[in-house]
Order: C-alpha cells, then structure tokens, then sequence
C-alpha cells in the first residue's frame, strides 16, 4: 500500500514537476474573462495543452458538459433520471444478465421497458 494523496497515480509527479518548471510567463490581460468567454478561452488553453488525441478527446468530452443524451432526436441536453425501488431477487437478475451481455444495468433496464411498452401498446 502506498501512501500517495488521493488522486495521484504514477505519472502525477513527473507532470507537476514539468508543470512546475515551466517558465512561460503568464500573459495578463487586465481583464477576468466571465461566462462564454471563459468557457472558449480555457478550451483554447487546454486544446492547446494537449499532446495526445486522448487529451484532445478528454477535453472535447469536459466541453460538452456532462455525459450525452439518451434522445436520438436532440443532440444534447439532459435526459430524465429514474429513480425505482426493485425486489433483490429482481436487482440481481437484472445486474447479472447486464453483466453477461457486457452491457451497463442502465442499458438493459431501458431496453426492458422499451419491450415492455412495445409489447403492450394498444
């Protein structure tokens, strides 16, 4: 076991090391950037920052704020969260069957409620 601070994997000091040694001088505008504004500058900063298509990616994926819809006809906003009581028995079966398909519980809970209406729509 190692005692590293929460959040520190086994490149973090090698990065803030090369962080820390960076001597680019911090360019000042005299100005705070709010809102929009400080949104693009800062993707503009870390876009530029990023060394690897993975970076890129990563900060892509923070731009977009959050995780995507589930609504095939909007690109994005939030989707509606369900929260439900179930029995064990049932909590598990539905978690071992997702676990089986390689899929997420949330996948196949959708797609059992989407049979279920398709079964008995009128």
């Amino acid at each position: 076991m190692t005692n590293e601070a929460p959040g520190r994997g086994p490149d973090y000091d090698a990065w803030a090391e090369q962080i820390e040694a960076d001597d680019r001088p911090v360019k000042r505008t005299g100005k705070a950037l709010r809102g929009e504004a400080a949104r693009a500058y800062a993707h503009q900063m870390l876009t530029a920052a990023a060394e690897t298509p993975e970076e890129v990616a990563a900060v892509e994926r923070a731009a977009a704020g959050g995780r995507p819809t589930l609504a095939a006809d909007r690109p994005s906003g939030k989707s509606p969260l369900w929260q439900v009581r179930a029995p064990e028995r049932l909590d598990a079966a539905l978690r071992a069957r997702a676990q089986a398909e390689g899929r997420s519980f949330s996948e196949v809970l959708r797609d059992a409620a989407s049979e279920y209406l398709n079964r008995h729509a009128s």
